[in-house]
Formats: structure tokens, sequence, C-alpha cells
């Protein structure tokens, strides 16, 4: 059967315009064109019986194929996604689903299957009318529809702990977590402005950052890696693990080099679509480390703790960003866990070792134990301990929030996660 929608001009849609619509549902077809009732055509075919001969007769006929990403055909339209895609290459194929958040497994589903777009039945028909302008530009003129909407680069900041358990974790937490402008806090930005923050959770033991924001997910650094080309404002509102704040996380599920090609360019990307990368490289050694990292990043912080062990791996760090010609301008020094009666104060260990202090950060071990342990960041129960009012020459370098934008997305706060997003230990 065919259900077809009522064709009337609409911005910039051509009169006439043809989808065609794989699903195993004849009602779903029947909201879709009733969606697009102003706009296009929507031909319905069953998804179950798809066969090579039958897309051949209907590949020329129809501008975007459109594949049903509901919770309970998204493996289906997988598999038809592949089959597609190896009948025809670059074929444009838009995902058809719901982004609330008990239905939208989809998505990643559709993203991992190598779907362009996703149009969202839960978003206004401006949005959705705007999404499928947009793709059938791309598709007459062989372009993605993931090219960034900003030209800039955005500013990466390495956080490098000397050595295993200084903290670094904790602090990437807090900084990117407070790096969020208030106003943006529960909402995810727009597609066509920078989101603000990245909080790339790399360091050794892995996942430590990611467990104090209490971002899960089924999107990590994995998947980042085999998809960063197709990486995108809408892939980070409804894939990628977002903190309460806003604060978007991509972490690691098991150790691995950060020594590779692959690495450099998903970071290049990230830069495009983010205003800030922190990066998390806590326990990691140099080698670890793609060269490209290094020069990429503009800002290398050196955090260490005032015991001897960890003098004698900031020693150690110096002289391999020395061999490396990266110890310059950028490489500074915070001291953790600092205590003023220790025998060697912060300014003296920076004075030694030639490097800028950019901040002593107090010893507040017990506070932010008690807060991760309710699963909430220090700022979130004490927003004005002595460790929260250290970060403040920290913040101050970080190049975020120039300027005021508003909500514009085509997509209504895709994956609006609701709740404290609280971890707990087994």
């Amino acid at each position: 059967m065919q259900t077809a929608a009522s064709i009337l001009p609409f911005g910039k849609l051509e009169l006439g315009v043809k989808l065609l619509f794989y699903s195993p549902d004849e009602q779903r077809a029947h909201r879709l064109s009733a969606r697009l009732r102003n706009v296009a055509t929507v031909h319905w075919q069953d998804s179950r019986h798809f066969s090579p001969e039958q897309w051949t007769q209907l590949q020329n006929d129809h501008r975007l194929v459109l594949l049903d990403y509901a919770c309970e055909t998204a493996d289906a339209s997988t598999s038809l996604a592949r089959r597609l895609s190896a009948l025809s290459a670059n074929l444009p194929l838009i995902g058809v689903g719901s982004t609330a958040a008990d239905r939208a497994a989809g998505v990643l589903a559709a993203l991992r299957a190598g779907v362009r777009d996703f149009i969202d039945m839960d978003a206004s028909d401006e949005e959705i009318h705007t999404l499928l302008s947009q793709a059938l530009k791309n598709a007459e003129t062989q372009q993605t529809p993931l090219t960034p909407a900003i030209q800039k680069p955005g500013q990466l900041v390495l956080l490098w702990g000397v050595r295993p358990g200084v903290g670094t974790s904790t602090l990437a937490a807090h900084l990117g977590a407070l790096s969020m402008p208030a106003k943006s806090a529960g909402t995810m930005p727009s597609d066509t402005i920078a989101p603000h923050t990245l909080l790339l959770d790399l360091g050794a033991p892995h996942g430590d950052a990611a467990l104090y924001v209490g971002a899960k997910g089924d999107f990590h650094y994995e998947d980042a890696l085999r998809h960063a080309t197709r990486i995108d404002a809408t892939l980070i509102r409804t894939a990628i693990p977002h903190h309460r704040s806003g604060l978007a996380v991509i972490s690691q599920t098991q150790e691995q080099t950060l020594n590779t090609a692959e690495t450099s360019a998903l970071i290049d990307r990230l830069l495009t679509l983010f205003e800030l990368v922190l990066c998390d490289l806590g326990g990691r050694s140099l080698q670890q480390l793609s060269p490209q990292l290094l020069k990429s990043a503009n800002e290398i912080w050196l955090v260490a703790d005032q015991g001897i062990a960890s003098m004698v791996s900031l020693d150690t760090c110096l002289h391999q960003l020395a061999q490396h010609n990266a110890r310059d301008r950028r490489v500074s020094l915070i001291v953790n866990r600092h205590d003023e009666e220790c025998g060697i104060s912060a300014r003296q260990i920076a004075e030694r070792f030639e490097l800028p202090l950019l901040a002593a950060l107090p010893d507040r071990s017990r506070a932010l134990r008690s807060s991760a342990n309710q699963g909430l960041l220090l700022h979130q129960m004490a927003p004005k301990d002595a460790y929260i009012h250290a970060l403040t020459p920290l913040l101050a370098k970080l190049h975020i929030g120039a300027e005021d934008h508003t909500e514009s997305s085509r997509w209504k706060r895709l994956f609006h996660h609701k709740g404290d997003h609280r971890w707990k230990t087994p």
C-alpha cells in the first residue's frame, strides 16, 4: 500500500518532493504523511518485504529514503540500511523516530548504521521541515549534513596528572561542570551554534571523571573514534551523555593508547564542535599520547601534589615535554591537596621547576568524598567551599561563553535528561 500527503509549496522545498519510507507499520507511515502534508509526498513500503529488484524500480523516483527507527524496529532498519548502502553507495538515509528519553534507543542505532540525519517525530512541524529542506539540499550537492556550524576551533585544555591519584579526574569534573553557563543548565544547545564544553575522559584508571559527573550512556570514546566524521550537534544532544549542567562527556570503556591517527582526527573534529574541550589525562605517560594532541593543545596544565613521588614524576614529565618541544608557555602547574604546613609551598614547587603556578587547591578530600558519595559535585552541595573558590583562576582561563546564544534548534531539547543523574556503587 502507499500513503500520500497532499502537496503544497513550503519554503525551499520543491513542489512534488517524493520520499520513500520503509516501515513495517502502515499506521506510522500515515502519521509521517500527515506531518509532511504541506511539503512532500510520502510513499510507504513494507520493510519486511524488501527486495533488491523492488529497490531498483523505486530508487530513481524518490529524493530521499526514510527508515523507521521506532524502538521495536531499530534492529530491522539497521539491517535494511546496510543492504541499501551496499546496493547504492552514498545513498542519503534519514531515520524517523522519537528522541524522548524512554524511546530514544533508535537514535544511536541509526548513527551506527550510517544514517545521515534523524527526523524527530516529537519536534515541531517547522523543525522537521527545516531538517528535510537541508537534507534535500545536501543530497543534491552530494554533501553530508555534518559540516560544523562554526569555523573557529575551540580551546583544548589538557589536564595531565603527573602520576595516578593526584586528583586530576576530580578537578576535570568540577571544571567541566562549572564552565557551563548557568542559563544552559538542563538544556541542550542548538545545532546552529557550538555546544559549550566537552569533558574527554581519557585518564587512568578509565572512566573516573564520567563516574564523578554521573554521565552514563551507550556512546563512548571507542564509538567516537569510529564515527569521528559523523559527530555533529544532533549526535551530541542525542547520543553523548551529559551532566545535569549540560556538560557533554565522552569516556573510555577500557584504557587504550592515545597515540594514533584516529585520536588526532577525533580531536580535530571535536574542536570544530565545542568551544572548550577539557581532556583528562590523569595518570597517563607521555608515550601513550599522540604528538598531535600536544601540538593542538592551547593549555597544558600539570597536576601534582606536595609528595616526593609527585615531585619526581613532575620532573620526568617536564623532561618528556622538552624532548617533544612542548615545554613552552602553555605549560603551567596546579598543586592539588595543598597544605601550608607541609614544609614546601606551592610557590616554592613552581619556582623549583620554573613553572607558572595557576592554582594551589586546598586539601578538601573529605568534603569531595562526601559529595561524590551522594552523587554530586562539591559545588552542588557547598558552593562556597574553599576548593570551589580556588578554581576561580582556572575558570578565568577557559575561553567559553563569549556570545549570548538563544535556543533555535530544529529539534526539541533532544534527550532531555531529568533528575540528578546520581551514580551508585555496587
